[in-house]
């Protein structure tokens, strides 16, 4: 099962930008500029990139005139593909009565629903793409 968690969160943020800069050729994006239109940390989004750099997903260039873009396009960029860089694909259920305890004996009382939740979870990520963010998105309004 895979978690979903902030940093993954953060992550699909930081690529949702990328995304929305898509060009061919590509624009250059810095670091913090995405992290201030994503309402983001720097030194997160700098984590960030570095990691989905060495994950093939985007390249950089250092200095002046530098910054970040998508290494293919938004539409073969999925969800998954970047949460898999943030978070450990575990193959196991995650029993709440303990590990080994599935499998091994009666099923816990919420097994068939964790399966029915991992299954969900990785269809969705799987299925979404980074190509439905290539249209500029405003800022959320303040409230």
């Amino acid at each position: 099962m895979i978690n979903y968690g902030k940093m993954s969160q953060n992550a699909v943020s930081a690529v949702s930008y990328l995304a929305s800069c898509w060009q061919d050729p590509p624009c250059k994006v810095s670091s913090l500029e995405i992290a201030e239109k994503r309402n983001l940390p720097r030194p997160i989004v700098a984590k960030i990139l570095t990691s989905l750099s060495h994950g093939g997903l985007i390249k950089g260039t250092p200095g002046p005139g530098g910054g970040y873009w998508l290494a293919r396009p938004p539409a073969s960029i999925t969800l998954w593909d970047v949460a898999v860089i943030f978070e450990r694909a575990d193959p196991e259920i995650m029993c709440p009565l303990g590990p080994g305890w599935c499998g091994n004996g009666p099923r816990c009382p919420l097994h068939d629903s964790i399966v029915e939740l991992k299954t969900t979870t990785e269809a969705f990520l799987k299925s979404h793409d980074f190509g439905q963010f290539t249209s500029a998105l405003h800022a959320p309004a303040d409230s």
